[in-house]
């Protein structure tokens, strides 16, 4: 009976932490007491970074009971996203911050933003060690897209108009209901030649200026940045809670060393 009892309990496994002697609790607590600090050490050489959120608003006109499909919409949302990059938009800003005193360069950048969306508003995210010039690069990114890409609005305009004017020659020959209109009517031959070459001469002036945009997609405002209080890494009380959590896990294994095993055994 004693012999298959001895058998059983080498099938069976006991954490370390289950069988500590008196005191041993003090390796724990001294453990996690050495990794905090280190944690707090960290936190002197390792500066935080801040988050700075700005948004840019835009407005998209759907007109029902028509062709326009949830990946056409998606698609011209994706574009503000993709346009927050463009060589026009970002060169300003890097001016902006070079007159300010900060010199960037594209790639800084990159690395410390992220553009998202929000359903209908696309979030300019910059991230520093500065709150203050999170911040700024932030708006200034909002802001300077806004005025450019409203400038490409215009251009945009004028392409739709222009595109319109084709659709609706190319609808006379094709479509029976809109034959018998009254634009459709008055069209002579001249006419429908002078009009497609008109339309074709602003698609091919126009169309690198509106940089893809399109008159139903409308840049309607931007919200600049607040200065941001908390950071986001390297906060001082995480490193810590960090360095806590390091010094207990390390504890839970050095309680399998098999010094402590024999000490509990004894």
């Amino acid at each position: 009976m004693s012999q298959k009892t001895s058998k059983n309990d080498q099938n069976y496994f006991v954490p370390g932490f289950l069988q500590m002697r008196r005191n041993h609790y003090l390796v724990i607590f001294s453990l996690m007491v050495i990794f905090a600090s280190l944690g707090l050490l960290t936190s002197f050489l390792l500066k935080p970074k801040y988050e700075a959120e700005s948004f840019l608003i835009t407005n998209l006109n759907l007109v029902q009971n028509t062709n326009i499909t949830e990946v056409m919409v998606d698609s011209q949302l994706e574009l503000i996203g993709q346009l927050m990059y463009h060589p026009d938009i970002i060169d300003e800003v890097i001016m902006l911050e070079e007159s300010a005193g900060n010199q960037i360069t594209f790639a800084h950048l990159k690395k410390n933003s992220l553009i998202e969306r929000r359903l209908m508003t696309t979030v300019i995210k910059v991230r520093d060690e500065s709150p203050e010039i999170a911040a700024r690069i932030a708006s200034t990114w909002a802001e300077v897209a806004f005025d450019r890409l409203n400038q490409a609005y215009t251009h945009a305009l004028l392409v739709s108009e222009a595109q319109w004017t084709i659709t609706s020659i190319e609808d006379c020959q094709t479509d029976p209901l809109v034959v018998e209109t009254g634009f459709c009517q008055n069209l002579s031959p001249e006419e429908v030649n002078s009009l497609t070459d008109e339309a074709h001469d602003v698609i091919l002036a126009e169309g690198p200026y509106a940089l893809g945009l399109t008159k139903d997609l409308q840049i309607s405002q931007y919200q600049p940045a607040s200065v941001p209080t908390e950071p986001i890494q390297g906060a001082r009380s995480n490193l810590m809670l960090a360095g806590a959590m390091i010094g207990l896990i390390l504890s839970l294994i050095v309680f399998e060393l098999p010094f402590f095993k024999d000490q509990a055994e004894e």
